[in-house]
């Protein structure tokens, strides 16, 4: 195996691998053998852990660029190991409360920094164009080997409820060991960019022109694909798909966003992302409508499994124009990238709270009313973001 800075890149790729929750599809089904627990209370640790998420998101990566990306991973990844043990040991509703908030204090500390860390890495090895071609493959290739896992982990339980979690656990440890060998890559920033400690002046200062209308625009259609991942099953199911196959459709999301991923770069260089976002102005939307116009639930979980296997698949193209084009103090990458997601957690938790009142009239009303406020959304944002680029 490569060392030094280039083997910064495998590294990442066993620690983001190591970070992956594939137990999350039983950790309810754990929570519901503890002694007095009822599913009501499942929504009480997951609104802690929502909540953790949103309050953390901005300040833990401003957090990573005046700290450090390579501490900030550790700390990450110390913090994940001690959301496992709150589940591992858990005896009662607190330990999920405090697990779930860890949980999410885990995932805010990577965001953003984990992208900085590698293009501060690809920067110092002179590989700054294919940011694109490596995190996208890497990137998919995680998710093609945790689809796998998310698989084969349920088999566990019938040897032990808390198997799987144990096995989170090593893997937890392999990773902490893998990100503490990584190298700090040494940049190169202008001086007055280490003048700036104020966290709100980094924010202004940070952005180039046309990074708050691609944010909206970009935030948009992540924060609507979050939004529907607890109406996409419910709404198979209804329409008589078989329970045993939901997984298969998350693992067909996982192999479109494995095509995707490793093709990214090419659609990078052949499109450019103005025309990847006018051609996805019609695309996404169209995917919502197409999920209402058929009765056929295979039809409608193929079409499921393809718009969010392209949407993780393409998503570091949309990083990497962030990284090179859209942010202006490159000293605060971490800070800018969280404050991107920060939008996409804004624009979930309205489409969420919002669409609820929709799906209850009908799953197809609510599928609809997506497509056409994407729809809306993404003309809007797209049209200020050519217009902030223009000036």
């Amino acid at each position: 195996m490569t060392t030094g800075l280039k083997g910064n890149i495998w590294k990442y790729f066993v620690y983001t691998l190591t970070q992956r929750r594939s137990f999350y599809t039983l950790l309810a089904i754990l929570f519901l053998t503890l002694p007095n627990s009822n599913a009501k209370q499942i929504g009480i640790y997951a609104a802690a852990g929502s909540f953790a998420s949103f309050l953390l998101e901005i300040p833990t990566g401003y957090f990573a660029d005046r700290f450090g990306h390579k501490k900030t991973l550790v700390i990450s990844k110390i913090v994940m190991i001690l959301s496992t043990l709150c589940f591992i040991f858990a005896n009662s509703l607190v330990y999920f409360v405090v697990g779930s908030i860890l949980l999410s204090a885990s995932f805010a500390l990577m965001s953003g920094t984990q992208e900085a860390f590698v293009h501060n890495t690809l920067i110092a090895l002179k590989r700054e164009k294919e940011y694109t071609k490596i995190m996208s493959k890497l990137v998919a290739n995680v998710s093609l080997l945790s689809g796998l896992i998310i698989v084969l982990l349920p088999f566990l339980t019938k040897y032990s409820m808390l198997l799987p979690f144990y096995i989170t656990l090593i893997t937890d440890l392999i990773g902490l060991g893998v990100i503490i060998t990584s190298v700090v890559p040494s940049q190169k920033f202008r001086a007055e960019d280490y003048s700036i400690k104020s966290f709100f002046r980094a924010i202004k200062q940070g952005a180039s022109p046309g990074f708050y209308s691609l944010s909206m625009l970009v935030g948009a259609i992540g924060g609507f694909i979050t939004a529907d991942t607890n109406y996409r099953y419910v709404y198979l199911t209804s329409l008589g798909f078989p329970i045993i196959l939901v997984g298969f459709v998350m693992g067909l999301s996982r192999f479109f966003w494995f095509i995707v991923g490793h093709s990214a770069h090419i659609i990078e260089k052949k499109l450019g992302i103005e025309k990847m976002l006018l051609l996805e102005i019609i695309f996404f939307p169209l995917c919502y409508f197409l999920t209402v116009l058929s009765n056929n639930p295979y039809f409608i979980a193929f079409v499921f499994s393809l718009y969010v296997g392209y949407f993780w698949g393409r998503k570091q193209i949309i990083t990497n124009h962030f990284l090179t084009k859209f942010i202006k103090n490159k000293n605060y990458k971490a800070t800018m990238l969280s404050v991107s997601s920060q939008i996409e957690n804004i624009y979930e938790f309205v489409a969420a709270f919002s669409i609820g009142f929709v799906m209850r009239i009908s799953y197809k009303a609510g599928f609809l009313t997506l497509g056409i406020m994407l729809l809306i959304i993404m003309s809007i944002m797209y049209y200020l973001f050519n217009k902030k680029k223009k000036k």
